[in-house]
This record gives C-alpha cells, sequence and structure tokens, in this order.
C-alpha cells in the first residue's frame, strides 16, 4: 500500500498556465479553453501578482462591454492566496475554506513553483481513502 502525500509540493501542479499583467483578457480565456482550466495565474517574471478565473469572467462580462479587450492588471484578483511547497495539506485546505478560493499559488520565497486545485485536493483525498 502507498502513503498519501503529506505536503502541498507532493500533489501541486508544476506547470503553471499563466498570462502576464499587460495580456488582454482574450489570451487569459484562450488559455483557460486550450488548457481544459478554471483559472490562469497573471505572472510578471517568476512573482505570481493575481489570478483570473472562470468566476472573474462570468462576474464582469455582462457589465463591461470592454472586458475582453481590457489588460489584466485591470481584471486580476489579487493578491494571490498562497502557501509554501511544504504546507500540510490539511493547512491548505483552511486556508482555502477561510478565503473562500479554489486554488492556491504555491511559493518558494516569492518564486512561483506551482498551483494546487480543488482538483489535485480530490486526488488527494481518494489516495487518503484508498490507504
Amino acid at each position: 500500500m502507498t502513503r498519501a502525500p503529506d505536503t502541498v509540493g507532493e500533489i501541486m501542479t508544476v506547470n503553471v498556465v499563466g498570462v502576464g499583467p499587460d495580456d488582454p483578457v482574450t489570451d487569459a480565456i484562450r488559455a483557460m479553453v486550450d488548457h481544459d482550466i478554471g483559472s490562469v495565474l497573471v505572472i510578471d517574471g517568476d512573482r505570481a501578482v493575481g489570478i483570473f478565473t472562470e468566476r472573474d469572467l462570468t462576474r464582469r462580462i455582462l457589465g463591461d462591454p470592454d472586458l475582453l479587450g481590457r489588460p489584466m492588471r485591470e481584471v486580476m484578483s489579487a493578491p494571490v492566496h498562497a502557501v509554501r511547497p511544504d504546507t500540510d495539506i490539511q493547512a491548505a485546505f483552511d486556508l482555502m475554506n477561510a478565503k473562500g478560493v479554489r486554488r492556491l499559488a504555491v511559493l518558494d520565497g516569492m518564486r512561483l513553483v506551482g498551483i494546487v486545485t480543488e482538483r489535485d485536493l480530490m486526488r488527494w483525498v481518494s489516495a487518503v481513502a484508498a490507504e
């Protein structure tokens, strides 16, 4: 029998899909569609400066006819809620619940190294249940 992971670093997604702060919203939507994901991080260099989610899009699209051409820095949610790779998975769950978010950036110092999502946590729950 295998042991379920203990830390965020063991379950995080390392190939983070991101856009730049000056990229238009259409680039973020295209990235989400192309990768079949519900969010993109807004990345400036190697730092996560914001996040844009399907929920951000749906909440704004009807009230802002120019939304699709706006730069990400104007529409992203910020700051990004984040954890370190050595964060205990239960602590990540607790933070997500407390903040009402579905994704956490994973930072090593200020450098983005991954993202942990509800999908990652569901796989972890399945591994724990199989133990």
